[in-house]
């Protein structure tokens, strides 16, 4: 009775355990989706799309061009399964060896890492699956993928493959990614590029030729040894191919106008929801950036560094060799609207391909005299001095830091007396050390941060001159609280984000605040009108810009920095120039480049654009603000045949 009972247990427990699997394996089979006719009608995800502040699509991540098998040069197709799958060809949907590998070390780690995913496993993933590690989507997977070999050819299989795949940077897909990396169509690529191209996409990141040339170079002649291993090519070949110089380039060249500001888009969304949403999750992420502004800018870096080029006797850079990539300068230049705190445009560099480091956002540089205006502002704003007070430009010394400090101007001479507001259009170093020493280098970076700089910075009189790190995107957010006459507007690239389902996961509020009164701040900003009218700034009406505007030069010691931020009363823009290796910005024939000569003929460039629809706008006076004529040597009234200038001061009515 015992035995029949224990038996009779058994048979329940095998029973119910039968009829579990078949629940789970019913369950599983009804949820799976219904394959389409075309593999090639299913879109690879829900792709994020970045819109512009009109709303018009600045980018869908899932960009990919559709092209037939037949389309694709047979080197590439080969590369892919030699790399992807190399058993292709003979399984009927997934590998057992693969699929016992990958269970028995999931098994052991308990959780799913290894995939062991063919192909056509892999297909399925992209076509209908979310990108967890779990046993279920793994289970419906295997199950889509022997659907998938059932209904389809292993040609049509591979040719839906193949333009599914992520080759970075949001380009999917081989005809795409040969258009990007080596501006030819997928059936043009020679046996060099296939191998190099099949290599991106294990590790975009990692492997791109742009970004990493000596690298991807290496994958390269891995994949071209496994392609003479599996017999799809021979050793001479081979040879002959790893001897040939890929020669990188785009079909489109306005290609990627708008990527140092997608990236910073991208960086911030990541951080916050993480990868898989960002990259298949759908995110309608409707960002500040204006397309025109955006192309612009592009352009205007261009034409402006091919003129730098010129200079130092360079060829031109968009057919310079790899390896001469670092000879040529660097540009990067952030706009942002001063009423609202909203970035209309970035540019981190003269080509993402080549150099997606954001010189807009992560370039720390000094920035020589363009810091100057904060420490103006600081003795203004405390009392110390006013755009009138006098000091002396001449040959100085000061105990800093236990050191002896000796601050010379760039011309190397001295000009004796000077007003504050003649010393800064003329960018006099003296008269700026002496003010910060004044004030105290703890108020300069008080200042500083109050206005929007982030970056951290060293309390020394040196300061006073920039002698510290600062991107071009804290310069630009930084002097809109000038241009806005004391008020700081937080700048921002997103204005809000949801889902593709409309659930609205963020919305940025604008913040603003008053950090400055009116007056002190339109006395600073009336200075740097004077450094455009008659200082340092002042070549910038001959290169044709007329307009109301302010703005400061500036140019790190031994000329490895070229600095100008200016606004109109609607922009601020921000413009570095350099090299990346810090080296100095020397001419050919010994000419020292500045930021006059090298910042600011770009923003001249792209300002003169920018502003050109826009109707004609002068800076508002606030109440308190009366404006007289004096020497510039002296701060009394002008000598009749004399020099004399005007300043803004406080009403003595205020």
């Amino acid at each position: 009775m015992v035995k029949r009972m224990r038996i009779f247990s058994l048979r329940s427990i095998v029973l119910l355990l039968l009829v579990l699997a078949v629940a789970v394996w019913v369950t599983i089979t009804l949820s799976l989706p219904q394959l389409p006719n075309d593999l090639n009608t299913i879109a690879l995800s829900t792709p994020t799309t970045l819109y512009a502040d009109d709303g018009q699509v600045i980018k869908v991540m899932a960009n990919r061009m559709v092209v037939g098998i037949d389309q694709v040069s047979p080197d590439l197709l080969n590369a892919i399964v030699v790399l992807e799958d190399h058993r292709f060809y003979s399984h009927h949907g997934f590998s057992k060896r693969g699929f016992l590998r990958a269970l028995v070390l999931n098994t052991f780690r308990g959780r799913v890492r290894e995939g062991g995913s063919t192909i056509t496993q892999q297909l399925a993933k992209n076509l209908f699956f979310t990108f967890e590690r779990l046993w279920s989507r793994k289970a419906k997977e295997l199950l889509i993928a022997l659907q998938i070999e059932r209904q389809f050819s292993k040609k049509e299989i591979l040719e839906a493959y193949i333009n599914q795949i992520d080759f970075g940077s949001g380009v999917y897909g081989v005809e795409l990614a040969s258009q990007t990396y080596f501006a030819k169509h997928a059936d043009e690529l020679s046996l060099a590029e296939a191998a190099m191209l099949a290599g991106i996409p294990r590790w975009p990141a990692r492997y791109s030729p742009y970004s990493n040339f000596d690298v991807a170079r290496e994958r390269q002649i891995f994949v071209l040894k496994r392609m003479e291993e599996k017999g799809h090519i021979t050793r001479e070949q081979r040879l002959a191919a790893e001897e040939e110089e890929p020669v990188l380039g785009s079909i489109n060249p306005f290609l990627g106008h708008a990527d140092y500001f997608i990236q910073q888009v991208r960086r911030h969304a990541k951080e916050k929801y993480g990868d898989a949403a960002v990259d298949y999750g759908g995110l309608q992420i409707h960002t500040t950036l204006n397309l025109r502004l955006q192309f612009l800018a592009h352009r205007a870096v261009q034409e402006a560094m091919d003129n730098l080029d010129r200079l130092f006797k360079l060829p031109p850079y968009a057919k310079a060799p790899r390896e001469s990539w670092s000879d040529y300068p660097q540009a990067a230049l952030v706009a942002i609207d001063p009423h609202t705190g909203q970035v209309k445009a970035v540019v981190g560099g003269r080509d993402y391909r080549r150099t997606p480091f954001n010189r807009a956002f992560s370039n720390l540089r000094h920035a020589g005299s363009a810091f100057k205006p904060f420490t103006y502002l600081a003795a203004l704003d405390q009392g110390v001095a006013t755009p009138k007070t006098v000091f002396v430009d001449e040959a100085v010394s000061f105990a800093d830091n236990q050191t002896v400090y000796e601050p010379r101007n760039f011309d190397k001479t001295y000009l004796g007396p000077m007003t504050l507001k003649w010393a800064l259009m003329q960018s006099r170093n003296v008269v700026a050390v002496k003010l910060i020493d004044r004030i105290g280098p703890a108020a300069t970076v008080q200042y500083a941060h109050r206005l929007g700089i982030e970056s951290a910075l060293p309390e020394n009189l040196s300061l006073a001159l920039g002698a510290a790190g600062v991107s071009p995107f804290e310069m630009a957010a930084a002097y809109c609280t000038f241009a806005s006459q004391g008020i700081r507007r937080e700048p921002y690239l997103i204005r809000h984000m949801h889902t593709v389902q409309n659930v609205e996961l963020e919305r940025y509020t604008a913040k603003s605040a008053r950090v400055i009164d009116a007056q002190t701040a339109y006395q600073l900003l009336d200075m740097l009108r004077g450094v455009v009218e008659a200082g340092t700034a002042a070549s910038l009406r001959a290169q044709g810009f007329l307009r109301p505007c302010a703005g400061k030069t500036g140019t790190s010691s031994d000329n490895r920095d070229c600095w100008f931020v200016g606004f109109t009363p609607d922009l601020v823009t921000a413009v570095w120039v350099g090299f990346d290796d810090n080296r100095r910005m020397i001419a050919s024939g010994g000419v020292e480049l500045t930021g006059a000569g090298a910042a600011l003929p770009l923003w001249a460039r792209f300002m003169q654009q920018a502003v050109a629809n826009s109707p004609y706008s002068d800076f508002p006076i606030p109440p308190g603000i009366e404006f007289v004529e004096i020497d510039p040597r002296t701060g009394a009234g002008p000598v009749p045949g004399g020099p004399h200038i005007t300043v803004a001061q406080r009403s003595a009515r205020n």
